[in-house]
């Protein structure tokens, strides 16, 4: 089954939320930003209209998702991240997004590698990984045995790898990039009852959130990079 094939039967929503919690970690300025994986391409076009990018550029797998926003970027590369050899000048970018994109991919380290190549010297690349220690998934193995794929979400059917808080910090050391920041994120952006119950009983005896995080959003520079 190729790549295309996995993402088949997709709502138009999975590709065309804008994702507000990855804007909110880019400053207002003239910024030339890359997103791997933009979708419908909203997350760049609102960064614009932000005045927080002057320049946006999308790469994308299915142009069809594309087609009604193509005017709207700079530039659109479509095509597998992992098979295409994009232009651009190495140090081009202030910003590269990968918002749920990196768990999609078969060498997720080798293409974080390759791509902050283009990334300047002061800039940042910006990732959202499901998390797949959240306790959900965790006491359907332990009590139900079960594993069952989905739509979307943490066991999103078109997921190749899984990831821990952990193993997301060694994703990124591999990959030659520093940590900055790490950020966990709750099922619908907050705590429900069951989780602040959660939270309250034994959050504070689990570093980060690991528990409860549905993922985590990730912030990176070059490790010769300055902040």
């Amino acid at each position: 089954m190729s790549k295309t094939e996995l993402y088949r039967g997709k709502s138009n929503h999975y590709f065309s939320g804008v994702r507000w919690d990855i804007i909110s970690l880019i400053p207002d300025g003239a910024h030339r930003i890359l997103e791997v994986g933009c979708g419908t391409g909203n997350t760049l076009i609102k960064l614009r209209e932000l005045n927080k990018a002057q320049e946006i550029i999308g790469i994308e797998l299915n142009y069809n998702i594309l087609q009604d926003n193509c005017n709207r970027l700079d530039a659109i590369l479509v095509g597998d991240v992992e098979e295409i050899e994009p232009a651009f000048e190495e140090g081009y970018f202030d910003y590269i997004i990968f918002a749920d994109v990196l768990e999609h991919l078969v060498n997720s380290a080798a293409i974080l590698e390759r791509y902050s190549l283009y990334l300047k010297s002061t800039g940042y690349i910006i990732a959202s990984i499901p998390n797949v220690k959240n306790y959900r998934i965790l006491l359907d193995l332990v009590l139900y045995d079960k594993f069952e794929y989905a739509d979307a979400g943490i066991l999103d059917r078109s997921h190749l790898r899984f990831f821990t808080r952990r193993e997301m910090y060694r994703l990124f050391n591999k990959a030659g990039l520093g940590v900055v920041s790490v950020q966990p994120k709750f099922g619908g952006g907050h705590l429900g009852n069951i989780d602040r119950r959660l939270n309250h009983s034994v959050g504070r005896y689990l570093p980060g959130g690991s528990f409860l995080a549905t993922q985590y959003i990730i912030k990176a520079i070059r490790r010769n990079g300055t902040v």
